[in-house]
């Protein structure tokens, strides 16, 4: 305002007025004062414009953030159900749900969120933070499950394939020997029987160890096996307890010592392995609740 002043005053020293002059001048100034008033108005209605666009979209936030919250926890609830149902039976088959996202965080400002909420509100700052926490740790979730699943089936099936050497324990391997240092043979009613060198200690306690194993309604059911747990310890231990008698002189016994410590090596090694993978599946569950806790907190 100043500067027009000023220039208004150099133009009336600087000429001969007339009432046109006059009559420019004041709608040059009303221009301009025109002009002035227009653009604060403008000015002003975009900064009410901007207030309500910012109010808006944290609404619109907010809402979203809710709403994928409310959508996640169903899936979440169900995988949890999943993991313990696989516990449970342990038949090694498990449901994955891939609702269980959290890429709507990267959409979503928390800045916003904790505006909406109040900045000096600590308490409510605190159970947002620790929510985002837990919300973060579910975005590798689903690879990671699936990982522990297949690491452990696999290191599962490389100690099962050495325990089923058992089998030629209860079987193959057996019967080869009894072919072989049996000193008479016949089959009584259907079932084979051998007799053997009355020297010969190990294949007449190795031979009652069998029957034995067979007759036993714990390790077998219908001529199957029925129990790992209770072959290991009513079988296979004591054959390695018997075989050791003969080492070194007897090299049947050597091979038949090193394949029952082979079995059970693999079946302790499932058994820990095992123990370790549901511990990681527990962690996944207790992991799952807490982030339902949290959403649920904050839903409140």
């Amino acid at each position: 305002m100043i500067k027009l002043s000023l220039i208004i005053c150099i133009f009336l020293q600087s000429t001969s007025p007339n009432w046109f002059d006059y009559l420019s001048l004041a709608l040059t100034i009303a221009s301009i004062l025109g002009a002035y008033l227009i653009a604060e108005k403008v000015y002003s209605r975009e900064k009410v414009d901007k207030k309500i666009e910012d109010i808006s979209l944290q609404y619109s936030e907010n809402e979203l953030f809710t709403h994928n919250l409310n959508s996640i926890k169903s899936p979440i609830s169900k995988q949890i159900d999943a993991i313990n149902e696989y516990l449970d039976k342990q038949d090694f088959i498990m449901n994955y749900y891939p609702e269980i996202q959290v890429d709507f965080l990267q959409f979503i400002s928390l800045k916003d969120i904790y505006r909406k909420n109040g900045f000096n509100n600590k308490e409510k700052i605190e159970e947002i933070n620790k929510l985002m926490t837990h919300l973060y740790s579910l975005y590798d979730f689903r690879e990671s499950l699936r990982s522990e699943v297949r690491t452990y089936l696999d290191k599962y099936n490389f100690h099962e394939q050495k325990f089923y050497n058992y089998r030629l324990l209860l079987y193959t391997r057996y019967f080869e020997l009894c072919n072989k240092r049996n000193t008479s043979f016949i089959n009584e009613n259907g079932i084979k029987k051998w007799t053997f060198d009355a020297n010969d200690h190990f294949m007449g306690e190795y031979s009652k160890l069998v029957l034995d194993a067979f007759n036993d309604n714990d390790i077998m059911e219908n001529n199957a096996l029925k129990s790992r747990e209770k072959l290991i310890e009513k079988f296979v231990v004591p054959l390695i307890e018997i075989s050791a008698k003969y080492i070194p002189e007897d090299y049947n016994a050597i091979e038949i010592n090193d394949v029952s410590n082979q079995v059970v090596a693999a079946f302790r090694d499932m058994e820990i392995l095992t123990d370790k993978h549901f511990k990681t599946l527990k962690s996944y569950v207790k992991s799952l609740e807490s982030v339902n806790m949290k959403i649920n907190r904050f839903l409140e």
